[in-house]
């Protein structure tokens, strides 16, 4: 208003002044059309802009009275309808990807049901979404389907996640098979681990080859395979199996510049061995499939080991039927079900489907039969245990191997079994003056000759011992007092693994095992069976007082092969002489 009082006083002024002029200058002064200057330009601009100012705000002012609102909301704010009352909206948060993937469990439908169709069923659409998971990029997903090479256009980490894959696997994208657990101990873990062979063969995936530790073979585990087995010829046995070694797995799942997707397997034996009342169009009456949550071992293994593989807390359940035999029909069936090649079955489960096309399938295998109806391959341990057991053998001496399983033989039992044990060692022992004057023991309990002494109850060696109890340790009592002064043994020693290996590292040296590595239940227990396998005189328990293993098992079938073919330079006298038979 300032400006247009002033304009006004300006413009009165001029005409008086002209008006009362005579001067022939200023009449040639003003002679023509007349001209604005440059500050009435601008003046007039400003009344214009002010003009449309208020014509704006007398609008805005007419229509916030129509609607009842008194000014619009204020950017960054949320208006709950509480008068003039604003409530700032919190700004952007950064998470990472772990809160992700709780978001994504607790937001699960169900914690268990079962995937046949006419139970799946959508969650209802709801607003907004709830974010459980950052999508994949558009190039990388693409470009799993042509298998064409990372181009220029693609993003860096899509990019170089392509470039990894192929350095690691030789094609984009990798798809991997990882042992996670393998529930059976060794011996008999091999004719597991060669059905997951078998498995990973039929859905066109490298076979990740776990770790070992305590008698068991998972990713897990502790110690790299070659610790127990001859990796080189698993590999040679295995000509159709693409095979994977863990460390660069491991380096791989880290390093990926885009986050590898996963899912946990579990393939077991349903509980009951009856077969669910409902039908379930997947399982063709071999099998049935649950989706719900991973047992706790599973959950803490995967998500301690493989922080950026851990991205559900559930997990795929088959479960067999017992006693049903080998049937390639039922192999078949899996397969359909897993491999991700095979689009003819149209009831696929959105879970199921993303099963199917996961970077890593992560399996836990409790099952004690086979699958797969292929024949099993028989694993060899590793040229260092065998090299070692050799030295044992021969630096002991002639010696007499004692293998004594205590497992879940009844406790009634245990006395009478280690006297018929200490009268067996006798006969065998007084049988040639010349013979072996040592007893070499093998258990499954614990190491007599390292145990302290005022320990009543001590700790097995096994770790699928149900219950220590004091029974154990009266029996082995009994034998330990029948080689002291006035016993039935008196004369003769018993010795044990860890006190051989320490005479051994004492006089010859150059043991190449780390001490924590030889305290492994498994490599003693490898250990144990070799150097038995060499005794002069073995003998076992019956079935009254020892459990039948496999191990045990081993020793005699090798013993058997060696008297009958004689083409190792042993000294064997005998297969196998048995304690505790009435």
């Amino acid at each position: 208003m300032h400006h247009l009082l002033k304009r006004s006083k300006r413009s009165r002024d001029s005409s008086s002044y002209r008006a009362r002029s005579s001067s022939p200058k200023l009449e040639q002064r003003y002679h023509g059309p007349p001209q604005l200057s440059s500050s009435n330009f601008l003046q007039f601009v400003g009344f214009i802009v002010a003009i449309l100012i208020i014509g704006t705000l007398y609008i805005s002012l007419s229509s916030a009275q129509r609607t009842g609102r008194t000014s619009p909301t204020p950017p960054n704010t949320t208006d709950f309808g509480i008068g003039s009352t604003r409530v700032r909206s919190p700004s952007p948060k950064v998470i990472d990807r772990t809160v992700l993937h709780a978001l994504h469990d607790i937001h699960e439908p169900d914690d268990h049901y079962d995937l046949s169709p006419s139970t799946v069923s959508r969650p209802h659409l709801k607003w907004p979404p709830i974010v459980t998971r950052i999508p994949e990029s558009n190039d990388v997903s693409e470009l799993k389907h042509t298998g064409v090479h990372a181009p220029s256009i693609l993003t860096a980490p899509a990019a170089d996640a392509v470039k990894f894959d192929e350095s690691v696997c030789g094609s984009f994208p990798c798809r991997f098979l990882l042992p996670l657990r393998i529930t059976e101990q060794e011996p008999k873990v091999h004719l597991h681990l060669h059905q997951l062979a078998i498995l990973a063969s039929n859905l066109n995936r490298t076979l990740v080859l776990p770790n070992v530790g305590n008698n068991r073979i998972g990713a897990c585990s502790r110690w790299p395979l070659d610790s127990y087995y001859d990796v080189d010829l698993l590999r040679s046995a295995l000509p159709t199996v693409n095979t994977l070694p863990f460390t660069i797995f491991d380096s791989w799942s880290e390093a990926r510049s885009i986050l590898p997707t996963s899912r946990v397997v579990s393939f077991s034996v349903s509980k009951n061995g009856e077969r669910d009342s409902l039908p379930d169009p997947l399982t063709d009456h071999d099998f049935t499939i649950d989706y719900g949550l991973a047992d706790h071992k599973v959950a803490s293994c995967l998500h301690s080991k493989f922080p950026r593989l851990y991205q559900s807390s559930s997990i795929f359940s088959f479960k067999f039927y017992r006693n049903d035999s080998i049937r390639s029909s039922r192999s078949q069936r899996l397969i359909q079900i897993l491999s991700e090649a095979v689009d003819s079955v149209e009831y696929f489960s959105d879970e199921l489907a993303a099963l199917r096309t996961s970077d890593v399938l992560a399996i836990e295998w409790d099952l004690r039969h086979s699958i797969f109806p292929e024949p099993s391959i028989d694993l060899e341990y590793s040229h260092a245990l065998i090299e070692l057991a050799e030295r044992l053998a021969s630096f002991t001496g002639p010696y007499v191997a004692v293998y004594w399983r205590l497992e879940r033989i009844p406790v009634e039992n245990l006395a009478w079994c280690a006297a018929s044990l200490v009268s067996t060692l006798r006969s065998v022992l007084d049988d040639d003056d010349s013979g072996p004057q040592l007893v070499w023991f093998a258990t499954d309990y614990h190491n007599l000759l390292e145990q302290p002494s005022d320990v009543k109850i001590k700790n097995a060696r096994s770790g699928t011992f149900q219950a220590v109890k004091s029974e154990y340790e009266e029996a082995m009592n009994i034998l330990q007092d029948a080689f002291k002064t006035g016993g039935d043994l008196e004369g003769y020693a018993i010795t044990e693994l860890p006190s051989q290996i320490k005479k051994l590292r004492m006089f010859e040296g150059n043991i190449q095992f780390e001490e924590e590595v030889l305290e492994d239940s498994g490599v003693s227990g490898i250990l144990d069976k070799l150097v038995s396998m060499q005794s002069q005189v073995f003998i076992s328990g019956s079935r009254a007082c020892s459990k039948t293993s496999s191990s045990s098992k081993q020793i005699v079938n090798f013993r058997e092969s060696v008297m009958r073919d004689n083409e190792i330079g042993l000294d064997i006298r005998n297969v196998v002489e048995l304690f505790g038979e009435w």
